[in-house]
C-alpha cells in the first residue's frame, strides 16, 4: 500500500476555503455558503433560523459577516441545512474553524478497520458481485464477482467509475439488456446525490459529465412499471442472460466524511 498523507484533504478544505474568501465580495464566504444552500434546500433565512433555534437577526450578521458564530453554531446551522460532514467541515473552516471530521483516503491508516470490514462483505458475497463505491461512485474495491462483471483488473479499483461503465459506450452498457431502465434509476440516484451534496462536490462534477453521454439528458426522470418492486438489472455476457437486484449497506454512525459516504452494493441473482 502506497504512503498517504492523511492530513492532504483536510489541508486542502483550509486552503480552498481560504482561496475563496480572499476572492470573495461583499460578505464572508461562509455567508454565500449558507446562502447557496439555503437556496439549494428550498429554505428563507426566516426558515433555517427558526429551525437552527436562532435569532434571524444573528443569523442575518452571520450571512453578511458582520459576526463570526462559534463552532457550536455553524454546527447547528449544517444539521438544520442536512450537510453531510464533508460540507459541514468547509462550513467550520469558512468561518474560521478547525474540520471536525476526517477526510482521509479510502487506503488511510485510519479507514483500515472498515476497509477489513468491506472486504469481508465482499468475500463473503462471491461469486456474487459486490462494490465498495464513494459518493460520487468511483469503485474503491470490488470482489473477483463484480470485476469480471466489470471487465475490469483490480489494478484499476480507485481510477473508474460506475457511471461512466454505465454511460459511455462500452462493454458495460452494451451488456445492459435494460439499459434505460436501469440508466434512468442510477441518474436519479445520481441527481439525489448531487442535491445533497451540493453544486461543489465531486458528485456534481459526475453528474455534469453523465449528461454530456448520448441519451442521457432523454432519460425519464425516474423509472417505474405496474406492479414492480425494485429496478432489476439484466447483463449478458457471452451470450448468456442473468438477472439481478441489488442490496446497498452503509457504514453506522459515521464521524468521518469518507465513512459516510461509503456504500457497498451487493447483487443478487433473480
Amino acid at each position: 500500500m502506497r504512503d498517504v498523507d492523511d492530513r492532504r484533504p483536510l489541508e486542502a478544505t483550509r486552503r480552498t476555503a481560504r482561496r475563496k474568501t480572499a476572492a470573495g465580495t461583499g460578505g464572508s464566504e461562509l455567508g454565500a455558503l449558507l446562502k447557496d444552500w439555503r437556496a439549494l434546500r428550498g429554505k428563507s433565512q426566516l426558515h433555517l433560523a427558526l429551525e437552527a433555534e436562532v435569532s434571524p437577526r444573528h443569523l442575518a450578521f452571520i450571512e453578511s459577516g458582520r459576526t463570526t458564530p462559534s463552532q457550536e453554531m455553524v454546527l447547528r446551522l449544517a444539521d438544520a441545512l442536512l450537510l453531510g460532514l464533508r460540507e459541514r467541515n468547509v462550513l467550520l473552516v469558512a468561518a474560521g474553524h478547525a474540520p471536525q471530521f476526517g477526510e482521509g483516503t479510502w487506503d488511510s491508516e485510519e479507514l483500515k478497520e472498515l476497509r477489513q470490514a468491506a472486504a469481508m462483505m465482499l468475500e463473503a458475497h462471491e461469486p456474487y458481485p459486490a462494490l465498495v463505491l464513494d459518493a460520487a461512485s468511483t469503485v474503491l474495491d470490488a470482489n473477483t464477482g463484480a470485476l469480471e462483471m466489470m471487465g475490469e483488473r483490480r489494478e484499476a479499483l480507485g481510477r473508474i467509475n460506475l457511471m461512466d461503465l454505465v454511460f459511455s459506450p462500452g462493454r458495460v452498457r452494451s451488456a445492459i439488456g435494460n439499459w434505460h431502465e436501469v440508466a434512468g434509476f442510477l441518474l436519479h440516484r445520481l441527481r439525489e446525490n448531487a442535491r445533497l451534496r451540493g453544486p461543489r462536490s465531486e458528485v456534481a462534477r459526475v453528474l455534469e459529465r453523465v449528461l454530456a453521454f448520448p441519451e442521457a439528458r432523454q432519460l425519464p426522470a425516474l423509472p417505474g412499471g405496474a406492479g414492480a418492486v425494485l429496478v432489476p438489472l439484466t447483463f449478458t455476457v457471452g451470450g448468456v442472460t442473468t438477472r439481478w437486484f441489488t442490496t446497498i449497506t452503509t457504514f453506522g454512525a459515521p464521524l468521518h466524511a469518507l465513512a459516510e459516504e461509503i456504500t457497498i452494493e451487493q447483487f443478487h441473482p433473480r
